[in-house]
């Protein structure tokens, strides 16, 4: 299970991981598309949104039973996409700046999450896991794996 820290921590590298490779952007490469099709400002973008709407998510989270799945229903896809789309116009900065601010609020929210909640095991897209693993995986990984893909400028 992955404890409380290693939740911090992952997200804390995030922010700080996304903060130094796009400092090294050269010109035009905020719009320059990536191997899964999306930009560096479409990944910001979509990290920035995430960030803020897991700790929105959280009540439904806590107050689901174990069996259900608390994405079904969704559609992930279609969030996404109005989530890019609300923000990708925006100029980078201002981009970075929401992905810091809502990351800075989401590990808030996991610092001070109830570590009950953090041991109870709940569904999003995936067998039942403690919340903590939801969160380590589904959030913090997937915002490494983004940071990274960003920054890709090469096929792999």
């Amino acid at each position: 299970m992955a404890t409380r820290e290693d939740i911090v921590q992952v997200l804390e590298l995030t922010v700080r991981e996304g903060k130094r490779t796009t400092s090294l952007f050269a010109e035009g490469e905020w719009d320059a598309k990536r191997d899964s099709g999306w930009t560096p400002r479409q990944v910001y973008s979509h990290l920035a949104a995430t960030a803020k709407i897991v700790p929105q998510l959280g009540a439904g989270l806590a107050n689901a039973s174990e069996d259900t799945d608390i994405a079904a229903g969704m559609d992930i896809n279609a969030m996404n996409a109005r989530a890019v789309a609300q923000m990708e116009g925006m100029e980078p900065g201002q981009i970075m700046q929401a992905f810091e601010t809502n990351y800075a609020e989401l590990i808030d929210y996991v610092k001070n999450l109830p570590e009950e909640q953090l041991q109870a095991k709940r569904r999003f897209l995936s067998d039942s896991v403690p919340v903590s693993d939801i969160l380590a995986s589904s959030i913090g990984l997937h915002g490494i794996h983004h940071v990274y893909e960003a920054f890709s400028r090469f096929g792999g």
